[in-house]
């Protein structure tokens, strides 16, 4: 009878968190370098509206001045509210003419 003598399996952790660690870099060069590049830069607020629209951004509504307006107080309906529903087709439809 042979005695056979095993040896202890070796970890493979010290590989593994280099190719973990080739594998952040690599990513992070290719996020940096191979992202698109923008050709056209965006807009500002201020290039598409002009100075005085940023004094309407901050503008309050007071709505009890607006009603109490003389111009406001001139004005009248011209619907009758709520509004008149008509009744369509006939109350039994199953009914003989």
């Amino acid at each position: 009878m042979a005695i056979e003598v095993k040896q202890q399996k070796q970890s493979n952790l010290g590989v593994l968190l280099i190719f973990i660690l080739i594998l952040v870099i690599g990513g992070w060069f290719a996020w940096n370098f191979l992202k698109p590049i923008e050709i056209l830069q965006k807009p500002s607020i201020e290039d598409l509206l002009p100075g005085s629209t940023h004094d309407l951004t901050r503008i309050e509504l007071n709505v009890n001045e607006v009603f109490s307006h003389p111009v406001f107080q001139t004005l009248f309906p011209h619907v009758i509210w709520p509004l008149e529903i008509p009744q369509l087709g006939r109350n039994n439809p199953f009914a003989p003419f």
